[in-house]
């Protein structure tokens, strides 16, 4: 039975997938751009440059500090199909195809297990799945990011019932940690949206079920923010270096939600302030169970007695409607004092939390034994018939794979991880990797994302200038013998001035000091879980007795 429900599940989102199928691709903002990072990502792995930072092939050849920066993990994920020699836009394809059904089988796994139905988990993987935002996610932006972390939400939240339901169980704070550090590394914006809910959700289970389970998620959570320390320690410690730490990307006073644009269907495949924008619509048949649950929630704040189950319908209730007041202009004051939403340039994106929490609340509702059931039946395939229409682009193309590994922008949409110093970008890509101010020649140039090496013969006294844009990390030896570099020119290019003769000249990208903190963070995690899953000692000082 239960394969049988997990087959049904996964056939249910068939008619989203089947544009991912053709041949080809098709143009989203930022779903190209997926496919250009991968290939990037494929060079600085191969330039054995592990864990990846700086780009040596983006911003016209100058540098680049993407994966410093930007989120990794759905490359290196991306990583896995090309050994199987998919390529990179199949590669990306694949990310986004199975994003969807397994987002699906998660939720129907967790609202399944909270509300103790298999309606109730049929019905929350369909309302989760037919909603306009996803959408707009897989059909319009194409953030592959995003569409990851759909998958990871409801995989979490089971996770956590997991470990209340067996608190001995040294698998489940395992997995836990891990898909935490997942979520960290594979979208910033969805981490920080969903961790204050999350750690909610955990909360009313310690507090209603099983006290003793607070070490095992503090562990589980520690040791997730241990995982992942790689990539969000060294991008928060540099952050101070980019433009973005002076320029923001966007104006947040332009993305904020109309209760029209809210309410009212509508699609579109521009950005979301020109003519023909996407939509911020939430869906009818969302709306309508968020309203459902919203009265079963008031009926139940009257009530003297309240189950698990009521509780945490009302919970969900309330913090859906505050998602949905976060959307709106009049809470641009929030927006603007609380330290990580400062951090968010677009309200919108609370879409993204209010169709995973209506997703669960319409499971609440599905599980009634009662004629609410066959509402929420009506409902799902409400959601469905408004929604599978959106399942398609707005054209296709075929451009191949060489298109996209030979694309050099910098796949940011401002520009934004370029250094403070660096004046003005690189309009083009230079035919001279190295060049010389006075007389002499460059020989046997070899370089990479994490390397240089060539050598000079000078007839003079020479300022060496490498087109590679300064990032911490470079160091440069003439003859095994450190150099001083400067990089106070236009592109913030790297300088050196050699005397006259034969010189050896080798430059290395290294770890500064906060990235070697931060990978010794991620491997002695990674030890520690080796301890904890095989440790007994260490299990008994976690676990509940």
């Amino acid at each position: 039975m239960k394969l049988f429900l997990s087959i049904i599940i996964v056939l249910m989102t068939i008619p989203v997938l089947l544009p991912y199928l053709r041949q080809g691709y098709f143009p989203t903002h930022d779903g190209e751009w997926a496919v250009v990072r991968l290939a990037d990502m494929y060079r600085t792995v191969r330039d054995l440059q592990i864990p990846a930072r700086y780009s040596g092939y983006l911003n016209a050849g100058y540098g680049y500090p993407l994966f410093n920066f930007a989120y990794p993990f759905p490359y290196y994920m991306g990583l896995i199909p090309l050994l199987f020699n998919i390529g990179f836009v199949g590669s990306i394809k694949l990310l986004f195809t199975l994003s969807v059904p397994l987002s699906a089988l998660f939720m129907y796994l967790f609202s399944k297990k909270l509300w103790k139905s298999n309606w109730a988990g049929i019905i929350s993987a369909v309302v989760y799945v037919y909603a306009p935002y996803r959408m707009v996610d897989l059909f319009v932006r194409g953030s592959i990011g995003e569409s990851l972390a759909f998958v990871i939400f409801p995989l979490l939240f089971y996770l956590a019932l997991k470990i209340v339901e067996k608190p001995k169980s040294v698998y489940s704070p395992v997995l836990f940690s891990i898909l935490f550090a997942l979520l960290i590394g594979t979208h910033n914006i969805m981490t920080v949206l969903f961790t204050p809910l999350l750690l909610l959700f955990v909360l009313v289970l310690i507090v209603t079920k099983n006290k003793q389970v607070w070490r095992s998620f503090l562990f589980a959570f520690l040791l997730g923010i241990g995982l992942s320390a790689f990539f969000w320690l060294p991008a928060l410690s540099e952050k101070h270096l980019i433009w973005l730490s002076e320029t923001p990307i966007a104006d947040r006073s332009l993305y904020f939600v109309s209760l029209q644009q809210l309410v009212v269907p509508s699609w579109g495949y521009a950005p979301p302030t020109e003519l023909g924008g996407f939509s911020y619509h939430m869906g009818i048949a969302q709306i309508l169970i968020f309203l459902l649950s919203l009265g079963m929630s008031l009926r139940f704040l009257v009530s003297k007695k309240r189950t698990f189950e009521e509780l945490i319908l009302m919970v969900l209730t309330g913090i859906t409607g505050i998602a949905i007041f976060m959307m709106f202009r009049i809470s641009s004051f929030i927006w603007s004092i609380l330290p990580l939403l400062k951090e968010i340039n677009y309200p919108w994106i609370m879409l993204s939390q209010i169709l995973f929490l209506v997703a669960i609340l319409a499971g609440y509702i599905a599980g009634k034994k009662n004629i609410l059931k066959y509402v929420m039946m009506s409902l799902a395939t409400l959601a469905f018939i408004m929604t599978v229409s959106y399942a398609k682009p707005e054209e296709y193309v075929d451009r191949g794979d060489y298109f996209y590994a030979s694309n050099d922008a910098v796949t940011t949409s401002s520009d934004e991880y370029l250094p403070l110093w660096t004046k003005t970008k690189p309009p083009y890509r230079t035919d001279q990797k190295v060049e010389i101010d006075g007389k002499g020649s460059i020989q046997n140039l070899m370089y990479s994302s994490k390397s240089i090496s060539f050598s000079a013969d000078l007839i003079s006294d020479s300022v060496i200038t490498v087109n590679t844009i300064y990032y911490p990390g470079w160091e440069f030896y003439s003859d095994n013998v450190p150099i001083s570099i400067t990089y106070d020119n236009k592109y913030g290019v790297m300088q050196f001035t050699l005397p006259q003769g034969n010189h050896h000249i080798t430059g290395m990208f290294r770890e500064t000091p906060i990235r070697l903190a931060a990978d010794s963070i991620t491997v002695v995690s990674v030890i520690i879980i080796a301890l904890f899953l095989y440790a007994k000692p260490v299990q008994s000082r976690i676990l509940p007795i």
